[in-house]
């Protein structure tokens, strides 16, 4: 067992919202401001039947080299995952979990990428029935990590920029989100002849243009193929764009100070914002709570 007592960040789903289901590219990066890490406590905790639970599945008993009674003990002995992860906003809050619960009880962890996703991805399905293992693994490994063709994955790169970097923030849109209806929304419009035509066509030339800018730091090409994507989700994926942030997401379009894009399945949640300048930010109305995700001890803006 490895009592190490080490964070578990939270992930983001930089790049790659929906399509990466069509096999496009993704990148997940590990958020510094956000996560959690196994502490004890004198009182249970709140979710202590549901760790047991877990502890207890028939999951765990899969995952080859997992020591599950030791962790049942530790859960009876006040052991918690103390975490400020937000739940319900796709930032991988069971998957910084999931991340822990395997770095703390496997005997030999996996080495290879590909395996290590897969055990991952069948712990997280415990609590959503399936999983991708992108979220635990991003988390687990503390460093970005590309999707490709669905399947394959591979460590990124951290870009290094020269003057002026993209400042990525996060807006909160105060909505709960409903991720399997916009997914079941843009699987079926991907189906409609016209949509193919403008995903293949348009967006995902964009796309893989503005994720290969961000990992080879070319500033020029980022700026004019995100602000392509901010306009090509506002025309054609309108019910993910959250009610409380189309006028902010409107007005951007005109300016470009800033640029928004849908941070996971859309619809609620986060809405994820790249800026030229934190001095730029300030320009959104005062009511908005913002994040600045990558900076450790950010406080919150707004």
């Amino acid at each position: 067992m490895n009592t190490d007592e080490r964070t578990f960040p939270a992930k983001l789903l930089l790049f790659g919202e929906h399509v990466l289901l069509l096999g496009a590219t993704a990148l997940a990066i590990p958020l510094p401001a956000f996560g959690g890490k196994w502490a004890y406590g004198r009182n249970r905790s709140p979710y202590f039947e549901k760790m047991l639970s877990f502890a207890r599945s028939k999951t765990l008993q899969e995952v080859l080299g997992l020591d599950v009674e030791s962790f049942e003990k530790d859960l009876h002995n006040g052991l918690y995952f103390d975490s400020n992860i937000p739940t319900g906003y796709g930032l991988g809050s069971s998957g910084a979990f999931c991340a822990a619960v395997y770095q703390r009880y496997v005997e030999q962890p996996e080495l290879d990428p590909g395996s290590l996703k897969s055990t991952l991805a069948k712990m997280e399905g415990y609590f959503h029935g399936s999983s991708s293992g992108i979220d635990p693994m991003t988390s687990y490994l503390n460093l970005p990590v590309i999707i490709r063709r669905k399947t394959e994955v591979e460590l990124a790169n951290t870009p290094i920029w020269g003057a002026n970097p993209p400042v990525v923030f996060l807006i909160d849109s105060t909505l709960p989100r409903s991720s399997q209806k916009l997914i079941d929304w843009f699987l079926a419009q991907s189906h409609t002849a016209s949509f193919a035509r403008f995903l293949q066509q348009q967006y995902l030339v964009a796309h893989e243009a503005m994720v290969a800018a961000w990992l080879s730091a070319d500033v020029s090409a980022f700026w004019e193929n995100i602000h392509a994507i901010s306009a090509y989700q506002w025309n054609h994926f309108s019910p993910m764009i959250p009610e409380t942030l189309k006028s902010v997401w409107e007005k951007s379009l005109d300016h470009q100070q800033f640029a928004l894009k849908i941070c996971g399945a859309g619809g609620g949640g986060f809405v994820l914002g790249f800026t030229r300048s934190v001095a730029q930010i300030p320009i959104l109305p005062a009511q908005y709570i913002i994040h600045l995700p990558l900076e450790t001890k950010q406080p919150a803006m707004g």
